[in-house]
């Protein structure tokens, strides 16, 4: 059971549309699927806004970003157009290694990604299942 609201009053909507106006930022269409959650494509990311209530505010969704309860219009304006100037600047060069594993060529420079950070929580993943096997296989001896 969802405890998200049905829909976005108009007062929340309309305050969110001109904070992002003013931004220069086009409020897009809302999610399929949902009733609350409005896409934003801006600077070549795609943002979630879902509104979560009239006490509450907006969770902002994004490339290194989950914000949750408590967040203003003003805000999300603000964090997605931070967002979009930082992709113009170069990204975090990688280490040759995490965790002892080879970083592939493609998140060398732009280890701050969206693509880079699925790459580690993937390769976290892997090593603790080997890990997890290895204490079972020494445990079964």
């Amino acid at each position: 059971m969802s405890i998200l609201p049905r829909h976005t009053p108009a007062v929340h909507l309309t305050a969110l549309q001109e904070e992002l106006t003013a931004a220069g930022i086009e409020l897009g269409p809302i999610k399929p699927g949902t009733r609350v959650t409005r896409i934003v494509d801006h600077g070549g990311i795609r943002w979630e806004l879902t509104f979560l209530g009239d006490g509450y505010g907006w969770c902002l969704r994004g490339p290194g970003i989950e914000h949750g309860v408590g967040m203003d219009a003003p805000e999300a304006a603000e964090r997605i157009a931070a967002a979009a100037l930082d992709e113009e600047e170069p990204g975090i060069p990688a280490p040759a290694t995490w965790r002892g594993v080879p970083v592939p060529a493609e998140y060398v420079t732009s280890w701050d990604g969206p693509a880079a950070v699925a790459w580690r929580e993937g390769a976290g993943a892997a090593l603790a299942v080997a890990s997890l096997r290895a204490v079972a296989a020494q445990d079964g001896s």
